[in-house]
């Protein structure tokens, strides 16, 4: 090089070159992970919603609350529970969460909670009427 510096449109700070890179990147870690989040949780919802028409229209009223808390028991949530504990391990550093002075700890608004079959549940309750009677998505 001659020496010359660079015009300074064309210098960049600190702050520019985290920018460019998180751009480059398709977004922070914590953003990236919390889409991955997201769109688990859709994936679930649409498998889970169809699960639990396809059962009210097999099963019988007195079937149908066993078999569908059975379901909701055994669930695979590893993926999504997985990105959830990194999540709230890893957010509050890459997103700078500042502390409290006084207590040493992070605010508690970022953290997720696992997903488990009261999730479920509390979404698709163990009635068949309610299957029945709600309309499909999708």
């Amino acid at each position: 090089m001659s020496g010359r510096r660079l015009p300074q449109r064309l210098r960049l700070g600190p702050l520019e070159v985290d920018k460019y890179f998180v751009e480059r990147a398709g977004g922070f870690a914590y953003m990236r992970r919390l889409r991955a989040i997201e769109d688990e949780e859709a994936r679930h919802l649409r498998e889970l919603e169809e699960a639990w028409h396809t059962l009210a229209e097999e099963c019988d009223d007195a079937a149908f609350a066993r078999v569908w808390r059975e379901t909701a028991a055994s669930w695979d949530f590893r993926r999504v529970n997985t990105l959830i504990a990194k999540h709230n391990e890893f957010f509050p550093v890459e997103a700078q969460v500042p502390m409290n002075p006084r207590t040493g700890d992070y605010a508690k608004s970022w953290r997720r909670e696992p997903y488990d079959a009261a999730w479920i549940l509390e979404r698709y309750p163990p009635r068949r009427d309610s299957a029945f009677n709600a309309v499909r998505r999708g």
